[in-house]
């Protein structure tokens, strides 16, 4: 090969495609590939059988000669047609020399499949692995001479280490069926794949599971997996954009036959959608542009944002996800908004699976793909389809807006014939309060004489009333201050008595009779003599300080121990002060 190639590379490519680097036309399935390939295959078993034998034992000794290796006689696999080749015992024979192979001589391989061949001793070729190979590559070569165009669905596809790995299958091929078990496993190297990349970009698509793609490439043999692969060079872009708009016209034709592409259009959005259901990335300019729309409205919306990716392998699922949780909250309205990027990006709005979530979601769904021109599946069974986020916020504003604007024009029309009722009101009132007037100054009048007696009597009662009240009081609080007076004498007493109780039991009292009380090293009092040994440090603390005293021998009984007495220490002073406090 012209180009180098990594290591990896070397495992898969070997030389399948012409010398010259001219490729050949032509588009074939896996299918027919795999036809091919099995061919090949039992050419190059049935010409490793082919060699001419020799009995053993012959006089002649003469040794056959093999035909060039991945080159089949004309009568080699006469009346042998999809028959296998007989199973092979291995040679067990030493080589003798140099020049003796141990497997074209006495001891060779013997056809254990034809009991003619054992008992007549005829001795046939065995091949070892790496000559195996060889004439299966030869093989291969003739087969495939250029490279070769292979349709097929994908059904798998992984990157590893820049390199894309693609999985191939018969488009339609049922999973549990026969077909479904040929499958080409489709290798693009990452010195090759930017350019393929590159093409899928520019025409707006990307490489999804489960669309049927055209690819060019080279067959070779992978011997350190005993499979075949197939090392792609092109990719026929027009192919899959065209495969990718005959899927979705197919999934557009079963939900109208289901009915679900009409079943979201005939939910009704409400007069005052505040409520409002967001499916997007969060922090995306999508999702700043649909929010910024409602904020600066003025309204006061509720937004429910449930995050989701809107592009990738996983949007479809994580979409549809998202729309099923909104069901439980009961949004007014919910809106599907992405930002704008390469038509490819659409993938996961073309999908069934988005597809059949809209359709049955309880509430209407708006979306604002943001692709001017590109009209997704989604877009179609949603209940409406704006071209962007922004005019799809702008939209939702303008529902409410319309609603206020005519809530605003009724008000106007409203208050007009509020005012005319109101001034016909307003003379008929004053009419009719200029004869009350009258007649209630009149009683106003009458009544007022009759107010005037009324309330000199009742002066008269209140103030009696008041004296009275005025005695019952003071003889009452005469009462409560004596109660209180003596109940605050009988407390002083009790606190009199309570206090010479504390200074009788006061340990300051005891030390000033002449008691002393001593505690160990971490400041417990010293009852017994138990639990004291020597080398001990006790304190003994008198009425007028404290002494540190250390053990030299404790005595058990009525003797006393010796003990060598110190001076207290100043902070042991200040110790026995805090104790007295």
């Amino acid at each position: 090969m012209a180009q180098d190639v990594t290591p990896e590379e070397q495992r898969f490519d070997f030389g399948v495609a012409a010398t010259d680097g001219t490729t050949r036309g032509g588009s074939a399935d896996t299918t027919t590939l795999q036809q091919r390939v099995r061919e090949l295959a039992a050419t190059a078993a049935t010409a490793a059988t082919a060699r001419p034998a020799r009995r053993g034992g012959g006089a002649s000794g003469a040794r056959a000669t093999a035909p060039p290796a991945g080159v089949m006689p004309a009568d080699a696999t006469a009346g042998r047609e999809g028959c296998p080749p007989a199973p092979q015992l291995p040679s067990t024979r030493e080589p003798s020399g140099p020049d003796d192979t141990g497997g074209e001589d006495d001891a060779g391989s013997l056809d254990a499949g034809d009991p003619g061949a054992l008992e007549s001793g005829i001795v046939e070729e065995s091949l070892t692995v790496a000559a195996f190979y060889e004439r299966v590559k030869r093989a291969l070569v003739q087969a495939f001479p250029e490279d070769v165009w292979v349709t097929g669905e994908i059904r798998g596809l992984r990157e590893s280490r820049g390199h894309r790995y693609l999985e191939l299958a018969d488009e339609g091929a049922e999973v549990g069926g026969r077909a479904a078990a040929q499958q080409l496993e489709v290798v693009c190297w990452s010195r090759e794949w930017p350019a393929v990349a590159a093409a899928l970009a520019d025409a707006g698509a990307s490489l999804e599971v489960g669309r049927v793609v055209r690819v060019r490439g080279r067959v070779s043999v992978w011997e350190g997996g005993s499979k075949l692969r197939f090392t792609l060079t092109a990719l026929d872009v027009e192919a899959l954009l065209g495969g990718i708009a005959a899927a979705r016209r197919k999934l557009l034709q079963v939900l109208e036959r289901e009915g679900l592409l009409e079943a979201n259009a005939r939910r009704r959005v409400p007069l005052v959608p505040l409520r409002i259901g967001l499916v997007t990335s969060p922090g995306s300019e999508a999702h700043r542009d649909f929010v910024g729309q409602l904020v600066r409205s003025g309204f006061s919306f509720d937004v429910r944002l449930e995050p989701s990716l809107v592009q990738g392998a996983e949007a479809p699922r994580q979409l549809a996800a998202a729309l099923a949780r909104l069901a439980g909250v009961e949004p007014d309205l919910v809106v599907v908004v992405r930002g704008g990027g390469a038509r490819g990006d659409l993938a996961a709005f073309d999908s069934e699976e988005v597809a059949r979530a809209i359709a049955a979601a309880p509430f209407p769904v708006w979306t604002g793909i943001g692709h001017t021109g590109d009209r997704s599946v989604a877009d179609d069974v949603a209940q409406r389809a704006l071209i962007t986020p922004t005019a799809c916020g702008e939209a939702v504003v303008g529902v409410v807006a319309s609603y206020w604007e005519g809530v605003l024009e009724r008000s106007a029309v409203l208050s007009g014939l509020a005012r005319a009722r109101l001034d016909s009101a307003h003379q008929s009132i004053r009419a009719t309060a200029a004869a009350v007037t009258r007649g209630a100054r009149h009683q106003l009048d009458r009544r007022g004489d009759e107010l005037a007696g009324s309330r000199m009597a009742a002066s008269r009662a209140a103030r009696s009333c008041l004296e009275r009240e005025d005695g019952r009081l003071a003889g009452a609080r005469a009462a409560l201050s004596l109660g209180a007076s003596r109940m605050l004498a009988a407390r002083a007493r009790d606190s009199d008595r309570y206090r010479q109780v504390l200074r009788a039991y006061d340990p300051r009292r005891q030390l000033e009779r002449g008691w002393s009380l001593t505690r160990d090293g971490s400041g417990r009092p010293v009852h017994s003599v138990a639990g004291l040994a020597s080398g001990v440090d006790i304190t003994t603390v008198f009425v007028d300080g404290a002494i540190l005293s250390r053990i030299t021998r404790v005595h058990v009984g009525n003797g006393t121990g010796d003990v060598r007495t110190e001076l207290a220490k100043s902070d042991e002073r200040d110790e026995v002060g805090e104790w007295q406090r």
